[in-house]
């Protein structure tokens, strides 16, 4: 991936989307189909523009980047749903556990909203004690419909836990994943750093690739068949 430096106040800001390049290593529809995913891959893995503005906010797996806090989230609510089958006398039938975990869990994400922790690893120790809370939390629900036969209550929990995902959602703000975006000055490089509109270039780019390889083969197949009807 091409990076691109220009100097600020503070440090080099590295982005990949000065470039319209596409790097297609063979016309293939396998290779042309790796190379859109892995341009359009950090709007759904890493939710946030790959650049060095938001190194923090991403973990990187050679060309792929995913998001910190939802691989983090996503990776402990599966360590929970392990722990809760293979062992279910403490994480599946102990109310203590079940009710312990979601308030540390909670607690942590909340210190974490409040004093905006930078350091990417102290970021997804606080988001994977949080996935942790919320599986336990949902164990915990689980539990008042199977365990307690009280799903009113089991009711009451899931609409408390989907109305703080709101709330949380509501207090980082819509485009929280794109606010360093706005004051950026590669916006006002040449070219500007626009991270969707480049994003959108180098598939169509790709895409054109793919029709005049198609374009080429067929014009071939078209003079072999000629060719063919004029031998006969």
């Amino acid at each position: 991936m091409l990076f691109i430096l220009t100097e600020t106040e503070s440090e080099p800001i590295m982005s990949p989307y000065l470039s319209e390049e596409v790097n297609l290593k063979k016309r293939t529809p396998f290779h042309a189909q790796w190379e859109i995913f892995k341009i359009r891959s950090w709007r759904f893995l890493a939710h946030h523009p790959t650049c060095s503005e938001y190194k923090n906010h991403y973990f990187s797996f050679g060309p792929i980047h995913v998001c910190i806090g939802c691989f983090s989230i996503y990776s402990a609510i599966l360590s929970y749903l392990i722990l809760f089958l293979t062992i279910p006398n403490v994480f599946r039938y102990n109310p203590w556990v079940m009710s312990i975990l979601p308030f540390a869990g909670f607690g942590l994400a909340i210190f974490h909203l409040i004093f905006k922790i930078k350091n990417k690893w102290i970021k997804a120790f606080f988001r994977f004690t949080a996935g942790f809370g919320i599986a336990a939390y949902g164990a915990l629900a689980i539990a008042t419909f199977t365990e307690t036969n009280q799903w009113w209550w089991g009711i009451i929990l899931l609409v408390l836990l989907f109305a703080g995902n709101q709330l949380y959602g509501m207090s980082r703000g819509r485009a929280a994943n794109r606010n360093k975006c706005l004051e950026c000055p590669l916006r006002e490089a040449e070219p500007p750093c626009l991270p969707e509109k480049n994003t959108n270039i180098r598939v169509r780019k790709i895409y054109a690739i793919v029709e005049e390889e198609l374009q080429a083969l067929q014009e071939k197949r078209d003079k072999t068949k000629v060719e063919a009807q004029k031998s006969n």
